[in-house]
């Protein structure tokens, strides 16, 4: 009996050493969230400004158990944005892991209150956002930005917009959103940029399989290629009616205003070069719970890809009152970007309302690249005032997207950010070699021709690889060191300069500097003038021995202890002359 009971203790404790719990834990500050993410006992899935949704090994008393064995039995949880009074109309009969006066978390996949609002939370480990660069402090207007944004043309915005919605539904997995993602892909293509249509699965209260593929173009920088900053849209629609009655949801503002502010972007910047490459990106099945976005954030985590920050666009048509503003979407961890799209906009559009707001009722892609480390903001149309006609057979151009000088000037401001960022203009650039040098001390029927460098300065855009020697702009040597040796003939002139190459291409010419071998030397035993010195040379110019003499007509010195090769002997004359002369020695 006593084994029985050990065995069965140990069984018991293992299943609860396995065990491990959905908790949501409240932070008060950035601080604090920093610290839980440095928690070794949490696997944080999602984060915002006021607490964070965790697996937990251990459970104490900062948690609130949601679920006793997380991700048991489903593969997500949705967080449902539904104001507290309207809370148990939408719950019926269901119960909620948690509500509160914003949102209420169910287990599994949900669909969202009042056709919108829901962000899918997976069993994948989040990371805390970091500024992986530091944002540009602009402070006057770039004659290039400036150029770029006044291209944004509101009949191409228009257009775009009248053809997503002329497909009537862009539903996550229908006919009509396959078909609206190769259009986007065949308009970046046409632009020149690197098309990619990511494919992704889908688990949800709507349905389950592939969805709609997420279409990334990519514009490669000049100088930092895998360096990107990014923006994006989503491209689908969606509607009650068009899910359960065959009806239309033609989402002109949510969200074709957001896909042709990214492809006009797209359209202008393709034209011109940058330092960093540029990311345009339409996503898929996003009114399901940001389910393209979070595929592709994941992506660019688990590859590493180095992002400067993500502006998003979705719905930026609908204009409520007379003047022309936006509400910025943000939490306080990603306040860094957040201040530089301030920033831009006082210096372009120093006329033009910017406020940074915290929205209560909804989400976006923005989140999935803030819950997988990169700094992403939300410029949106209004908080409080958004169109009343999205996910309606009414989100139309006219009573939904109401003013496309708005669209215009989120567009200018969303390249503006970019430009500025990207640094317009870009170029590989590289500096050539320092202290070039050529000496030729050793002369006979030929000279021995010695070149020296010193290395570049520092601040080329590209890695040093090697150094090529040039001799009358033919390359005789290809080296990393700082000398070359060269031999020439008598009576030329030669042409020698060092380049140096960089690893994106860029190289460098030193100065040239000609070499004149006027070699007419007379023999040793022609000589009537006494010999005073005669140094010793080996082929690098090093001198290795020197003797002191007073001889007459010498046709022969001492070369003894010298190793067999070629050496240079210099004598020097009574009379101040000086004479080269090579030796072989056996």
């Amino acid at each position: 009996m006593k084994k029985t009971i050990t065995l069965l203790t140990l069984v018991l404790i293992t299943m609860f050493g396995f065990a491990q719990s959905f908790v949501m834990i409240n932070v008060d500050n950035q601080q604090e969230t920093e610290n839980l993410f440095n928690n070794s006992n949490l696997k944080i899935h999602y984060y915002n400004d006021n607490f964070v949704l965790a697996t937990a090994k251990v459970v104490d008393g900062s948690m609130k158990v949601l679920d006793s064995e997380a991700f048991s039995g489903n593969d997500v949880y949705t967080l449902v944005y539904c104001p507290q009074t309207e809370q148990q109309n939408y719950l019926g009969d269901g119960e909620a892991l948690l509500q509160t006066d914003n949102f209420v978390l169910l287990k599994g996949a949900a669909m969202p209150y009042k056709n919108d609002g829901a962000v899918a939370i997976f069993n994948k480990e989040a990371k805390m956002t970091v500024a992986h660069r530091d944002f540009p402090v602009v402070t006057v207007e770039n004659p290039t930005v400036r150029e770029m944004m006044n291209q944004v043309n509101m009949d191409s915005l228009e257009a775009t917009v009248q053809h997503l919605q002329d497909y009537q539904s862009r539903m996550w997995n229908s006919t009509n959103a396959y078909a609206a993602s190769d259009w986007i892909a065949s308009r970046m293509t046409a632009l020149g940029l690197e098309v990619e249509q990511q494919p992704f699965n889908v688990s949800s209260w709507a349905g389950s399989g592939a969805a709609a593929p997420n279409v990334i173009g990519i514009q490669r920088g000049t100088v930092y290629p895998n360096v990107y900053v990014v923006c994006g849209s989503h491209f689908d629609s969606f509607s009650y009616d068009a899910l359960y009655s065959g009806g239309t949801c033609p989402g002109a503002d949510d969200n074709a205003t957001g896909v042709a502010t990214v492809l006009e972007t797209a359209r202008i910047m393709s034209q011109y070069e940058f330092e960093y490459s540029i990311v345009y990106c339409t996503f898929g099945c996003e009114e399901l719970g940001l389910y393209g976005s979070e595929a592709y954030a994941t992506r660019c985590q688990q590859q590493g890809m180095d992002i400067i920050g993500y502006f998003n666009n979705d719905m930026n048509g609908y204009l409520y009152g007379d003047v022309i503003h936006i509400h910025c979407i943000y939490p306080n961890s990603v306040a860094p970007i957040g201040d530089y799209y301030m920033n831009v906009g006082s210096v372009y559009f120093p006329e033009l309302p910017i406020e940074h707001k915290i929205l209560t009722g909804g989400d976006s892609d923005h989140t999935s690249f803030n819950n997988h480390g990169y700094m992403g903001i939300f410029p949106f149309e209004d908080v409080d005032h958004d169109s009343p006609y999205i996910h309606t057979q009414n989100d139309l151009i006219g009573p939904s997207v109401n003013s496309f000088a708005m669209v215009q000037q989120f567009c200018q401001m969303n390249i503006g950010c970019l430009a500025e960022i990207a640094n317009p203009g870009g170029s590989v650039s590289c500096n050539p070699v320092n202290d070039f040098a050529v000496e030729y001390p050793f002369m006979d029927d030929y000279a021995l021709v010695n070149l020296t460098w010193t290395e570049p300065t520092e601040g080329s855009s590209g890695s040093l690889v090697r150094y090529d020697v040039y001799r009358d702009n033919v390359v005789v040597a290809e080296t990393t060191g700082y000398e070359y040796i060269d031999e020439i003939t008598e009576n030329v002139d030669v042409d020698y300069f060092v380049m140096a190459v960089y690893s994106d291409g860029c190289s460098a010419p030193s100065e040239t500097i000609t070499v004149h071998s006027v070699l007419d030397i007379p023999e040793i035993s022609d000589l009537n003038e006494e010999i005073v010195r005669y140094d010793v040379y080996d082929l690098m110019g090093r001198l290795i021995y020197t003797e002191k003499s007073v001889w007459k007509n010498m046709e022969e010195i001492r070369v003894n202890d010298l190793e067999s090769g070629i050496y240079m002997i210099r004598l020097f004359m009574r009379n101040g002359n000086t004479i080269n002369k090579k030796v072989f020695i056996k």
